[in-house]
């Protein structure tokens, strides 16, 4: 009587992937990709360093942009 659902595989895990704000930040794809790794290894993100430092990274960058994008706004004033 095991009617549970079989292990998801990475497929489906970055078909979920859904956030608007992860892709309103220009990460989207990283973070897909993160997802995917840690779904091929039982969600040990030990196991997907690249892929969290390439987030970690692309969010940096985000951030960096916000900040020059509003510094540029206010210096017309």
């Amino acid at each position: 009587m095991t009617d549970q659902p079989g292990p998801r595989t990475a497929a489906l895990e970055a078909e979920e992937v859904d956030d608007p704000l992860t892709d309103q930040q220009g990460c989207g794809r990283v973070y897909q990709r993160l997802e995917v790794c840690l779904g091929e290894h039982n969600r040990d993100w030990r196991a997907c360093q690249k892929e969290v430092q390439d987030l970690q990274a692309c969010y940096k960058k985000a951030i960096e942009v916000d900040k020059a994008i509003s510094n540029g706004c206010g210096a017309s004033s």
